[in-house]
């Protein structure tokens, strides 16, 4: 979503809830308090594409000796195998 955010007051959003809503499937709509956004009002279908895109850090010495092993063991695709080999030698292309 690349649309700016159109900030209105809460006052406003409670005035026109129906409105803002609607906008909010177009477009991010900021809710000010005391000329301050404090929240951020998206559609459903933005935040389920934030969702997907989250990550979880954990540290290694957090995960079980399976999972660290099969981390330590996987081999890379063949892709990775192509740019690892580019990198190692760029004039080959």
């Amino acid at each position: 979503m690349s649309h700016p955010l159109l900030e209105v007051s809460a006052k406003q959003v409670a005035s026109k809830f129906g409105y803002y809503t609607d906008e909010a499937m177009l477009r991010p709509v900021g809710i000010q308090r005391h000329g301050s956004t404090r929240i951020v009002m998206i559609s459903l279908n933005e935040y389920e594409r934030l969702l997907r895109r989250d990550r979880q850090v954990i540290l290694t010495e957090d995960l079980d000796e399976e999972t660290f092993e099969a981390i330590r063991g996987a081999e890379p695709g063949e892709r990775s195998r192509t740019a690892g080999r580019r990198v190692a030698d760029p004039a080959a292309g």
